[in-house]
């Protein structure tokens, strides 16, 4: 029988170790059995969004082919059975789940109005770089922003606003973004170049001869100012004073005939 550590201060101290159990299950995420393989196969074609091969599903199960291939058609008869509104498809050499044609007028209505909700600042403002710097790369857009584009180029990309135009040459292969006919149809643009003009900041020697100029304009003087309203005041009296020079004054006044004449008499 072995004997625990002893510690310097004499106290006994238990074995650290991990159970075995622990161990496994972090490692292995457990094996299937043949009942739980339907589930399982429906839980990865429910959550991957696009075809699933046979051989992919055998290699993720750790089970045959044919074992994975009749797993998958007894979920296609469960769903035709219980009339759900999705089916087990084969689609491009893989199997995918699609709901069916009859509910597409609906999605069709719900996408749409995803589309046409109002972008946030983040998006209007990734895609406007888009639109400008187009074709670009993510990394490109991160730069020029300044944070993470990832989750808006997701939502642009869904609302098909921006589209992947290629791959950029070198290190990588980084993807291309660039715009869509439905990013023109929705600003209401014929092409790329009917974009306004970004306005860009002035230079520096024009912000230098806009402050001298603002200057010059509070440095102006007072006095000048009161000249130009005594000018107008002027302009505005000098009708009165013509009249006054053209009327005549009381040294000036014409006499009547008659009345000299009676003043003649009079002294006669």
């Amino acid at each position: 029988m072995e004997e625990a550590e002893v510690s310097e201060t004499g106290k006994r101290e238990p074995e650290a170790t991990e159970p075995e159990s622990t161990v496994k299950a972090a490692e292995d995420p457990g094996v299937l059995t043949e009942d739980e393989l339907p589930r399982a196969i429906e839980a990865v074609l429910f959550c991957a969004g696009e075809p699933v091969t046979i051989r992919e599903l055998a290699e993720l199960f750790e089970f045959g082919v044919h074992d994975v291939r009749s797993a998958v058609e007894n979920l296609r008869e469960e769903y035709i059975e219980s009339g759900r509104a999705f089916r087990v498809e084969d689609i491009s050499g893989g199997v995918q789940l699609l709901t069916l044609s009859e509910f597409d007028p609906w999605l069709r209505t719900l996408h749409q109005k995803r589309r046409s909700s109002r972008l946030s600042p983040a998006a209007l403002e990734t895609l406007a770089i888009v639109a400008y710097k187009g074709p670009i790369t993510k990394a490109e857009l991160e730069s020029i922003r300044g944070v993470q584009c990832a989750p808006t180029l997701n939502t642009l990309l869904d609302r098909e606003l921006i589209r992947v135009a290629g791959k950029a040459p070198g290190l990588g292969r980084p993807l291309l973004y660039h715009t869509t006919p439905m990013f023109l149809e929705s600003f209401g643009l014929g092409s790329l170049k009917d974009l306004p003009e970004p306005e860009t900041p002035p230079s520096r020697e024009e912000r230098e001869a806009l402050e001298a100029e603002n200057e010059e304009e509070a440095d102006t003087p007072q006095p000048a100012m009161e000249a130009a309203d005594e000018d107008a005041a002027e302009q505005q009296d000098a009708p009165s004073e013509a009249a006054e020079r053209d009327s005549p004054s009381g040294d000036e006044e014409e006499t009547d005939p008659g009345i000299e004449q009676e003043q003649a008499e009079l002294d006669s």
